[in-house]
């Protein structure tokens, strides 16, 4: 894991699904992008660049809403992810990864900038990332990359998070009404598969060095995979549940059945399994000169039947919803379990570092390749009992610490896991006040800029809805609420 990172690698990331058309160079929108940003941002593509990237290509996927103990290379007993499972064979898996919030935009910004939500400052859906802000993928364009990504999510379009902007093409061709709820707009993990690899085979620059990201939605709820979907699951012993606790946009007016909706997911996992599959085998008869990275992980998890609202996400910090798997496969990167603890915050590091540019200092993740002691990882989550404010946390090697807060800003209650003794985080204890943790998020908190951790010119805008940003037209908020994300 300690191995000196060559130049010339290849570098695949696998998170979901994200596509480009490309160009020779670079795309016309971003260089007018870059002209009318007279900002933090021209100014880095201005500067002399010392270390050129030498054909380092990445591909990058991610899994919607994917828990990582529903997959079979965490000891899942169902048969969801026979792809991934066979890809992880030759790859390390991260027992101890974490997202930085249960929703996909904070979690995505921090995946390609390195950075956690109180220091990027996304920290909710439909809010467009600053121009100031410097991703991984400008690192890799000053370095003459083709960048590309596909995406099958709304709220990865460009309107909705700014992110297309950075890329040298962007398909946000989300335009599938699932069947049973006409208003919700996705796009199918097997369309999302064709572009990628339609992407690959035909658009790529043969010279130039590329990055490739691909996000795919399956399996967000509600769950309904395709009648073709590889698995149907099926239960002996039903777990009734209250249908109020279900999450209203999972909802079936006449299951109540909470094991129903468990076997939908994992139909879910198995159809964007599949579509993995297609693609990395696609991928593998590329021709590189050196090997590639190819990671897999998700932005967040799921509740499914845990939590304040079931079949669900965005809110707390419970492992259910930040829990990631985080898939690595290289042949200086050791094959194996790793049970260190890992953050979405070190996908940028390490893309930099086997791509063979310098990696900043600044970030708050690091590389998979170093190797570390003690370390913490952060996240938040939105708190579900109205207070306005959130729920952080900081996650160590043995112990995890919780302080919750509202608008104000000021600390108002808190608690700690000994991951030790209580692994399933049961029994909450009482946290010292003079407790490293806690005293590092009680700063962190007080110096916040944004009150409650809602971004500060939107503290007051009567248009925003629960994690939704206020700057959403009428036609956005009907496909949010069908994602579930406005009431």
């Amino acid at each position: 894991m300690t191995q000196k990172i060559l130049g010339g690698m290849v570098v695949v990331v696998v998170l979901c699904a994200v596509y480009f058309k490309s160009d020779p160079r670079d795309s016309q929108a971003r260089q007018t992008y870059r002209e009318s940003h007279p900002t933090k941002l021209q100014n880095f593509f201005t500067a002399a660049v010392k270390d050129q990237a030498n054909g380092a290509s990445v591909l990058l996927i991610t899994i919607d809403t994917l828990r990582p103990d529903h997959l079979g290379m965490y000891d899942y007993l169902r048969d969801t992810s026979p792809n991934m499972d066979a890809f992880a064979k030759t790859s390390t898996v991260f027992t101890r990864a974490y997202s930085t919030a249960p929703l996909t935009t904070p979690s995505i910004v921090s995946m390609l900038t390195g950075y956690n939500p109180n220091r990027h400052g996304i920290r909710l859906l439909w809010q467009r990332i600053d121009t100031d802000t410097i991703t991984v993928v400008d690192h890799l364009h000053r370095a003459a990359y083709e960048t590309a990504a596909i995406v099958s999510n709304i709220v990865l379009s460009k309107k909705a998070c700014g992110l297309g902007d950075r890329f040298s093409f962007y398909d946000e061709n989300v335009d599938e009404p699932e069947a049973n709820r006409p208003e919700m707009l996705e796009r199918r993990a097997v369309r999302t598969t064709d572009a990628a690899i339609q992407w690959l085979q035909n658009r790529r620059d043969p010279v130039r060095p590329f990055f490739l990201w691909v996000h795919y939605i399956d399996p967000h709820g509600p769950y309904d995979a395709p009648l073709d979907a590889p698995k149907d699951f099926t239960h002996d012993t039903p777990i009734p549940v209250e249908i109020e606790r279900i999450a209203e946009y999972v909802r079936e007016p006449d299951i109540s059945d909470g094991a129903e909706y468990v076997d939908r997911y994992d139909e879910e996992i198995a159809y964007a399994d599949r579509e993995v599959g297609r693609l990395l085998q696609a991928f593998d008869t590329l021709k590189f000169a050196q090997p590639p990275l190819t990671i897999i992980t998700s932005d967040h998890g799921e509740n499914m039947m845990e939590g304040h609202k079931f079949f669900s996400h965005g809110y707390e910090v419970n492992d259910e919803v930040i829990h990631i798997p985080l898939i690595v496969r290289h042949p200086l990167v050791k094959a194996g379990t790793n049970d260190r603890i890992t953050s979405i915050t070190d996908i940028t590091p390490t893309v930099l570092e086997f791509a063979g540019l310098p990696v900043p200092t600044s970030l708050d993740g690091i590389s998979i390749t170093q190797s570390t002691s003690n370390r913490i990882v952060y996240a938040e989550g939105l708190d579900s009992g109205g207070s306005g404010g959130l729920h952080r946390t900081l996650i160590g090697e043995n112990s995890k610490t919780v302080v919750q807060h509202g608008r104000s800003n000021i600390p108002r209650d808190s608690w700690r896991f000994d991951l030790i003794a209580d692994p399933k985080q049961q029994s909450p204890l009482t946290v010292s006040d003079s407790a490293a943790e806690f005293v590092q998020l009680c700063n962190l908190i007080r110096s916040d800029p944004d009150p409650g951790g809602r971004p500060v010119h939107l503290a007051g805008d009567q248009h925003s809805h629960g994690p939704v940003a206020g700057n959403t037209d009428a036609e956005t908020m009907r496909a949010l609420r069908s994602l579930g994300y406005v009431k």
